[in-house]
């Protein structure tokens, strides 16, 4: 009796025909992770050297605008050019993004190279994102993610060592630099991996209309008027003006035939629309601790920077240890801690906003440990569900919509803690040991929005009963 072989379980990672791949995607998200977990301490060091402390926010605004407009058009890009091109362009633009930053004689000279950077780590993350599927068999994809996963783990643990040990023993300048050996990484084997504009099958006669894409990255921008004007009280009004361009952009594409740019129920009360309004709310809430954390930390309680960077990328820690336990997870507890998850950033915020007010370092660790749990238990659950939400023919939009919703809720809540921070007097109240208000302010609306998140979730829970299991997306944690 003749025995059927089992199934192949599909070419190993380090197989030759795959090793190239996987290190050239891992270089490109790498890049992005490291360089940002390892300056995050640094940034308000360089702004305070500088003479810049009140721009902090507009830093973030900056980069975090950057990354959205990359990411929207990084496929348009693409189509016009191919993979390759794209890929070789991106980390040109990061590298004179890094060289400005390390080398900025202003503050303002300092934020326009994070927007560089930004924009490159837009178009690059996005990029290999959309490539896993075209460059790796599917039997190997989810093993794909798990290692991207696996290198945001390791950025959150060697980062903070190596960015605040340059930032102390050779200065900020060099700590802008420590993402240098990955990015030439990253541009050494996409030249040698990824796909001419011949060979790339996604490549395509019908291209994106592009009124969307502009009214999308024009809001955007105003989103950046509140850091960029702290003082003015008018520069409020950036926020819903943003917001109201970017809703246009939703409606004027939903209008148009085929093809379209967003997902046809994105930011609606379908299941899908409300992932996506919990993908951007979470986000908002949790830009306050990425823009403020280390700036705090380090004005409250005095740590070094290497000590700073811990206690910033105690969240990416946590983050990328309850994804690992949620992929493990039966789909109905899965889908349980997802209707929980964004409770846990409630408590988080609160947490953090009190461990500040009250000098209590614990509590902060507490707060942030928190927050990346919620971050964790929900993320990969979230966009499995939006995803099997999605009509077919829409999914492969979806999915490289996802990363650019999660970017601009970080943008927005740049332009909206930026502007409480500085009409509340943040800075000046850390010189003067007087930070309690504007603390409480701060936080206190992350956890206000961190609640709408909440009702997003129990929205999306209610979709059609439980899904089958599946490896959630690696891990995304914005510093």
């Amino acid at each position: 009796m003749t025995r059927t072989a089992p199934p192949s379980p599909g070419p190993a990672l380090l197989a030759p025909g795959t090793r190239g791949p996987v290190l050239a995607i891992s270089a490109g998200i790498g890049m992005h992770a490291f360089n940002d977990l390892a300056i995050s301490a640094s940034i308000p060091v360089a702004m305070e050297a500088l003479g810049a402390l009140p721009m902090l926010p507009l830093v973030y605004a900056l980069f975090f605008i950057g990354v959205v407009a990359g990411g929207v058009t990084s496929a348009e890009i693409r189509t016009r050019i191919g993979a390759r091109a794209t890929a070789l362009g991106a980390a040109s633009v990061f590298l004179m993004g890094m060289l400005l930053t390390a080398t900025a004689p202003s503050g303002l000279a300092f934020a326009v190279g994070r927007a560089l950077q930004g924009f490159s780590d837009g178009v690059i993350a996005a990029l290999c994102y959309a490539l896993i599927p075209q460059l790796f068999a599917a039997s190997i994809v989810a093993r794909v993610f798990a290692v991207e996963a696996t290198v945001w783990a390791l950025a959150a643990a060697l980062g903070p060592l190596t960015g605040g040990y340059a930032t102390e023993h050779a200065g900020w300048p060099l700590a802008m630099l420590t993402g240098l050996p990955l990015a030439l990484t990253f541009l050494v084997t996409a030249a040698l991996i990824l796909p001419a504009r011949a060979a790339d099958s996604f490549v395509i006669k019908r291209r994106t209309p592009l009124r969307p894409v502009a009214l999308c990255l024009a809001g955007a921008g105003i989103l950046a008027l509140p850091s960029a004007l702290p003082q003015t009280p008018a520069a409020a009004l950036g926020l819903p003006a943003g917001l109201l361009l970017i809703a246009l952009a939703l409606w004027l594409d939903r209008r148009k035939p085929r093809p379209r740019f967003f997902p046809s129920e994105a930011f609606t009360l379908t299941p899908m629309g409300a992932g996506t309004w919990l993908i951007f709310l979470m986000p908002v809430a949790q830009s306050v601790s990425s823009i403020f954390t280390a700036l705090c930390t380090r004005a409250i309680f005095g740590l070094s920077t290497v000590l700073t960077g811990w206690v910033v990328v105690t969240m990416a820690l946590n983050w990328s240890l309850w994804a690992m336990v949620a992929g493990r997870l039966p789909a109905q507890r899965r889908l349980a801690a997802l209707r929980f998850a964004p409770a846990l950033q409630i408590a988080g915020a609160a947490c953090v906003g009190a461990g500040f007010v009250t000098a209590t370092l614990p509590l902060v660790l507490l707060g942030q440990s928190l927050s990346g749990a919620a971050f964790g238990f929900s993320w990969g659950p979230a966009n499995q569900l939006i995803m099997e939400a999605a009509p077919e023919a829409e999914r492969p939009r979806t999915a490289s919509f996802m990363p650019t919703v999660q970017t601009m809720g970080f943008a927005t809540g740049a332009g909206l803690f930026g502007w409480i921070a500085g009409a509340t007097g943040l800075v000046p109240g850390l010189a003067s040991g007087t930070p309690a208000l504007p603390l409480a302010a701060l936080w206190g609306v992350a956890t206000l929005t961190a609640c709408a998140a909440l009702l997003a979730a129990r929205r999306l829970h209610s979709a059609d009963g439980p899904q089958p299991d599946a490896p959630p997306p690696g891990p995304q944690p914005a510093a």
